[in-house]
């Protein structure tokens, strides 16, 4: 995910998410291959209403599929994070407004003729399609309010849908040994729903969302395609000091950050480093207050006898974890 949101192009993105029919999803849940279909038909979708613009400009699109509703029911559709222009002839071109009418009509029309051709076997499938297009004449529904400024609040939203599960761990609020209770989000409603499955039908639902082995959640498109990259370089040493800032992850591979200088990214402090004396610190103990120990250093890890016992001879009687910079330990909860 880091190296993802670190590749996005250093200009305004606008987030697009393309919902299907309700009685859709059922053949989309018998034939997840179609996923990927639904990623390349949104892409295809977006930049022919780009063209019918008159514009020629390429963008970068990065797609992300969910399965999931916020119910947790069989509910797929595809998030689109575009970039609000493209490259043209070497120069960067900003993107009209795209009208959502000719977006969920062309959305529609994409999807259900590849569903139609890769999927209907029978008269009567050809005929479920047929009367899915009679029944949606203005399209299914787009979203495409959210307007991102800059990279880095897009990498942060899009970083949101990339790694989130079908069901955040906080939202779920009780288990009574027969059924689990969760609450979510209404849009309908506007307001906070709490609701109870039995056990086996809430596993049920959580399982139905893990995808097939070696299927893609994320693709990228456009200029975010790694077919693309070789060219924008070629264009990008022939461009001005805007493009070359806005496409310097093209020419630097992106650097992915260890977890100690991510927090120290987000947070500022340096978690090893000890705020009294200033001494880098390292981990020797990880306690949870129901499980005890999960991690001790005098116990698990390799080779610590012998230094303790080096240590002891030197007149060090408790030991190397006596000393400030190994001194570091972490409970998962408050004591």
């Amino acid at each position: 995910m880091q190296r993802t949101v670190d590749e996005l192009i250093d200009v305004p993105h606008r987030h697009l998410v393309l919902t299907i029919a309700e009685e859709l999803r059922e053949v989309f849940f018998g034939n997840r291959s179609l996923l990927k279909v639904m990623m390349d038909c949104a892409t295809k979708t977006a930049l022919e209403v780009l063209q019918s613009q008159k514009s020629e400009a390429i963008p970068g699109i990065l797609a992300v599929v969910h399965t999931f509703g916020r119910d947790l029911k069989f509910n797929p559709h595809v998030h689109l994070l575009m970039t609000e222009g493209g490259l043209r002839g070497g120069q960067w071109e900003p993107i009209p407004f795209l009208p959502y009418a000719l977006l969920r009509k062309k959305w529609q029309y994409h999807l259900l003729t590849e569903v139609k051709g890769r999927w209907a076997k029978s008269r009567e499938d050809s005929r479920f399609i047929d009367r899915l297009f009679k029944e949606n004449g203005e399209g299914f529904y787009v979203n495409g309010e959210s307007q991102m400024t800059s990279s880095r609040y897009a990498a942060r939203y899009i970083g949101r849908y990339i790694a989130r599960p079908a069901l955040a761990e906080h939202k779920i609020t009780g288990y009574d040994g027969q059924g689990v209770t969760f609450w979510y989000e209404s849009h309908e409603e506007k307001r906070r729903v709490y609701r109870r499955l039995e056990a086996r039908e809430f596993i049920e639902r959580l399982i139905d969302h893990i995808p097939l082995k070696g299927f893609k959640m994320v693709r990228h498109y456009g200029l975010y395609a790694r077919r693309s990259k070789g060219i924008a370089l070629e264009i990008l040493s022939k461009c001005g000091n805007f493009l070359q800032k806005s496409f310097a992850f093209l020419s630097s591979p992106a650097k992915v950050l260890g977890w100690r200088q991510r927090l120290m990214q987000t947070f500022g402090q340096d978690p090893l480093r000890c705020p009294r004396c200033g001494e880098e610190m390292e981990l020797w103990r990880i306690w949870h207050p129901r499980y005890g120990d999960l991690f001790d250093l005098g116990r698990d890890s390799p080779g610590v006898e012998l230094f303790d016992e080096q240590n002891s001879a030197n007149g060090k009687t408790q030991g190397f974890l006596e000393g400030s910079r190994w001194a570091s330990q972490l409970s998962l909860f408050p004591v």
